[in-house]
This record gives C-alpha cells, sequence and structure tokens, in this order.
C-alpha cells in the first residue's frame, strides 16, 4: 500500500518538476517578447515625434501634403511629449500593449507617390532635396520685389540726364578750347615770309608738366632744311638766330620802348649779320629804339648814329 503511494508521488513530482521547466521557459519567452514591445514601442515614438515635426514644418514653410483626410492645421506649432505621445499602458494580466500616439486626425495619400519616391529616401536623396529647396529659396529671395526701386530709377534717370547736359557742354568747351589752340598753334608755326622764305620751328616746353612752378621752359629751336637738336647742340650761330627769335617775338606780343644788343652778332657769319641789320633797321623807330655794341662794320653802319670807344 505504502509502495504505491510512494510510486504516486513520485509520478506527481515528476509532472510538477514538468510544469516548472515549462513555467521557466515560458517566461523567458513573456521576458523576451516584453523586451521587444519595448524597442517596438520606443520606435513607434521616434516615428511619431518625426512625424510630427515633418508635419509641423510642412505646416510652418506651406508644402502641400497630398491628404486623404484631417488638416495640417490641427497640428500644433509647439512641441508637446504628453499629448503626443501616450504613457505606457499594462494589462491586469501584466502584459503591455502597443503604444498609441496622437497622429492629428490626418491620413496620408501614399498612393499618390510612385515607386521610386517611396523606395529612394536615403540621405544622399535627401541631402540633395534639401540642397534644392536652399537653391529655390534663395532664388525666391532674389526675386523679391524693391520697392524703392522705381523711385531710386527716377532718381538715376534725372542724374543721367543732368551729367548727359554736363557731358555735352564739356565737349563742346573741349571742341573751343581745341580749336584755339590749334589756331594759336598754327600761327605759332608760320615762320615762313619774306625775310626768311626757308622758315623754321621753334616752340616752348614745360620741363615738368606735372608741376610746371616748380620747373622752369625749355626752348627749341630747329633751322630751316635740318633735323630737331636739342640747343646745346646748336652751333654758335644758330643759337644765336634762335635767342633774337625769341627776343623779338616777345616784343612783337610785349613792346618795349629800346632794346640793347651786346656782341650779338660775334658768332654770326655776314650774310646773317646783314639779316639782322635789316631786321633791326625796318623795326626801328621813335617808339621802339636799338643800342647795338658792335665790333663788325657791316651792322654798326646802318645805324642812325655811332658812339666810338676806343681802348
Amino acid at each position: 500500500m505504502l509502495q504505491g503511494l510512494n510510486d504516486v508521488l513520485e509520478e506527481k513530482n515528476k509532472h510538477v518538476d514538468q510544469a516548472k521547466k515549462t513555467y521557466t521557459k515560458a517566461a523567458k519567452i513573456l521576458d523576451q517578447a516584453l523586451k521587444e514591445i519595448g524597442l517596438k514601442n520606443d520606435e513607434i515614438e521616434k516615428l511619431a515625434l518625426e512625424r510630427s515635426a515633418t508635419y509641423r514644418k510642412c505646416r510652418l514653410e506651406n508644402i502641400k501634403l497630398h491628404l486623404l483626410e484631417g488638416n495640417l492645421k490641427n497640428v500644433p506649432m509647439e512641441e508637446n511629449l504628453r499629448e503626443e505621445v501616450a504613457m505606457d499602458v499594462d494589462d491586469d494580466d501584466g502584459t503591455q500593449q502597443p503604444r498609441q500616439v496622437q497622429d492629428h486626425g490626418i491620413e496620408v495619400d501614399f498612393d499618390s507617390l510612385t515607386e521610386e519616391e517611396r523606395a529612394d529616401n536615403s540621405l544622399e536623396t535627401i541631402a540633395e532635396f534639401d540642397a534644392q529647396i536652399a537653391k529655390l529659396n534663395g532664388e525666391i529671395e532674389r526675386m523679391a520685389p524693391n520697392l524703392k526701386a522705381i523711385e531710386k530709377l527716377d532718381d538715376v534717370e534725372a542724374k543721367l540726364a543732368d551729367t548727359e547736359k554736363e557731358a555735352d557742354k564739356a565737349r563742346k568747351d573741349s571742341k573751343n578750347a581745341r580749336d584755339q589752340f590749334n589756331d594759336v598753334k598754327r600761327k605759332r608755326y608760320l615762320t615762313k615770309g619774306k625775310a626768311s622764305p626757308m622758315g623754321g620751328v621753334a616752340y616752348l616746353s614745360l620741363e615738368d608738366s606735372e608741376e610746371p612752378y616748380n620747373a622752369g621752359i625749355k626752348y627749341h629751336a630747329m633751322p630751316p632744311m635740318k633735323r630737331f637738336r636739342d640747343m646745346e647742340q646748336l652751333s654758335g650761330g644758330e643759337k644765336t638766330v634762335a635767342a633774337l627769335a625769341l627776343l623779338f617775338a616777345i616784343h612783337s606780343y610785349q613792346p618795349a620802348p629800346f632794346f640793347v644788343l651786346d656782341e650779338v652778332d660775334a658768332a654770326l657769319d655776314n650774310t646773317n649779320v646783314a639779316k639782322i641789320a635789316n631786321y633791326i633797321r625796318s623795326q626801328a623807330s621813335d617808339s621802339f629804339q636799338f643800342i647795338v655794341i658792335s665790333l663788325k662794320g657791316s651792322l654798326y653802319e646802318r645805324g642812325n648814329s655811332l658812339v666810338g670807344i676806343k681802348m
């Protein structure tokens, strides 16, 4: 009798041990399931927050979404985690339910998207879209109308008209000055005459055109039928004739009552001495007298009076 009871007890213990093993295995499976549910709930929470942020961005930037129902106006502009993500709720039996999130009553029409648009959501594509958006925003800012541009345009046109008038006046003044300069230049170079049929060229130039008052004036003379040379390279007779030409030219502009010429014929030959004597004779008068010191008879013999000095 006792042996039968022990056999029954042993059999019951085996069933209990088997039940414990089954319970332990089921508990492990339950724990793993609860962990997976927790991870999925966290992912649901993250995606819900990203969806709400996307809705806010679309509402803020006036991006149109294809919706089956709802309106972006129902999405609050400020983030509120308590409203958008519900708390985890455990059932009475200890199980964990999927987390409920706020969808703001919006359902997007994903059927309007193409297969390529659904599949291509890589980081490179998102970066490309962001670059295009930034480019378009820049173009929109540049295209923004400037309401004061018309007023500025009127002012600029008025200034342009005044500037054109001033430019026309300056061109006319420049032309008149150029014509006057050319006329003076033509008269200045008009050196041919009965006394000198071959003519010649002589002119004055500034030593320093940038600061004319800090330097002197250079005198250039080119005898007829000869090339241009500096005054230092001319012969003594050529220098004398050039100096007398300048002296008589100044007299023609600002007459003097008399001239004193001291041996100006020293470096001249007889032909040029005769020319100088004839010129002095023709220019001498009661209002313009010459006092000439000379050692050449061809010059002093033509004077109205002579004063001799014996050394």
